[in-house]
């Protein structure tokens, strides 16, 4: 099953990938990333990636500009395309969390997800809003689930439930 979730900033699907990978890791391998905000006295201030296979941690995008630059915030397309190196696909689930305007700014990053979707148990995060090639794809071959306050959490044991039968 190739499932995408969308919904917009803040709303919770990065919290959503943490329930599913939370729920499921005592009983299938995932691999793949997450996307976290960083924040300094309460202010965002950049973003961070987390390898769900190994928790380890690089950064992706701060406040600046620099010679990649989405919004406010420099994107660190070398550090990005480092962590890419050194990621496994191999779970039995693969999550992906974010691909927005931030992550497409790195052709490595388009070409690593282009070769996953060929696989199945796929779980992305997808920009509510952003156009690409590789975004109009997803949202012609996976399922698509749009969340809110009231349905995040019902979404998220669906998920779940879903891949556990996998």
């Amino acid at each position: 099953m190739r499932i995408a979730v969308t919904g917009r900033p803040g709303i919770g699907k990065t919290t959503l990938c943490l329930k599913v990978y939370e729920s499921l890791k005592p009983k299938i391998r995932i691999s793949g990333f997450i996307t976290l905000e960083e924040r300094v006295k309460g202010v965002r201030v950049g973003f961070k990636l987390l390898d769900l296979n190994t928790n380890q941690e690089a950064k992706l995008a701060r406040i600046g500009k620099g010679k990649v630059n989405v919004g406010k915030y420099e994107v660190l397309i070398e550090s990005f395309e480092d962590f890419l190196d050194k990621l496994k696909f191999d779970g039995d689930l693969i999550i992906i969390d974010e691909i927005g305007p931030m992550e497409l700014k790195s052709n490595k990053f388009i070409s690593t997800v282009r070769d996953l979707l060929s696989k199945e148990n796929l779980l992305f995060t997808i920009h509510y809003k952003a156009r690409h090639p590789l975004l109009d794809t997803i949202r012609k071959d996976f399922r698509i689930y749009t969340i809110d306050e009231k349905n995040r959490n019902l979404v998220a044991e669906e998920i779940a439930k879903i891949y556990a039968r996998c």
